[in-house]
């Protein structure tokens, strides 16, 4: 093994190059970074109470408040779950032909379109359903109401109200055991309002509304918090952990494809 690394090749110094680029790049980005971050901090105005203020318009605006919805989202399969946003994945097991193995297999396949039937499984489909939602006096817009995290699962086996079929789930994990062609995954996902009842925007004040903050032509800046982060303080502590996940997320990713190119490296010196 030693002798392998000891020699410099074509293929090392390839990945010497990709490993430097991808370096270079992530500390620039890195660096950009913390200077919007240092920026946005610079330029804030905390909005505490939610209150709408003219002389905001155009400006940095962090508004923390209680969430005030219309109406609880829910599908008519659902028990009532107090959520303003839930993500419904439907799922069918169905038989494929495996060109690779030449034999009939079997895997869940999203379904997007209802299928031709009568019962109401068939109708149903992988559907997102969201509340308008209010913070103070502000209308949380569209591209603000992609960003709330959907991150609690609703599980209940057997049965959802009448609805009962052979091998149906509604697990986030469901036991794949003694499946048949035809039989239903339903999933659901959803943002849980009792464990989070407040929110916070990071954005430029629009109206009643936000869009981006716009640090140069290729960064926007746009976040929901699913927590009261009302001062300065609180919301450097957001802001740094934000930029240690971004740290992490792309050594992570330098380590793996330093990892992938030993193995190519390896593997065709042993050929």
């Amino acid at each position: 093994m030693k002798g392998i690394f000891m020699k410099i090749t074509k293929g090392k110094i390839i990945l010497f190059i990709i490993v430097v680029y991808f370096l270079v790049f992530a500390i620039i980005n890195i660096n950009k970074e913390k200077t919007m971050n240092d920026e946005i901090l610079d330029k804030v105005i905390i909005v505490k109470d939610g209150k709408l203020n003219s002389k905001n318009e155009g400006k940095i605006v962090l508004v923390s408040g209680k969430i005030d919805y219309d109406e609880l989202v829910t599908f008519a399969e659902l028990d009532n779950l107090n959520t303003i946003k839930i993500n419904r994945k439907v799922e069918d097991y169905q038989k494929y032909h495996n060109e690779k193995t030449n034999k009939n297999e079997f895997k869940w396949v999203e379904r997007l379109i209802p299928l031709n039937g009568d019962s109401y499984l068939d109708n149903i489909t992988s559907e997102e359903v969201i509340s308008n939602i209010k913070i103070g006096d502000y209308d949380l817009d569209s591209y603000g109401l992609s960003l709330i995290p959907t991150d609690s699962y609703y599980s209940k086996q057997e049965s959802i109200f009448d609805l009962t079929t052979t091998g149906i789930s509604y697990e986030r994990d469901p036991w794949e055991e003694n499946l048949i062609e035809g039989d239903v995954r339903l999933t659901y996902k959803y943002y849980d309002i009792k464990k989070y009842p407040n929110m916070s925007i990071l954005a430029i004040q629009k109206g009643n509304t936000f869009i981006p903050y716009q640090y140069d032509k290729k960064t926007s800046f746009y976040q929901v918090f699913s927590k009261k982060v009302d001062t300065k303080e609180k919301l450097r502590k957001e802001l740094k952990e934000n930029v240690k996940n971004t740290t992490k997320g792309k050594f992570l990713f330098i380590i793996m494809i330093l990892g992938v190119g030993i193995f190519f490296i390896v593997d065709n010196k042993k050929r």
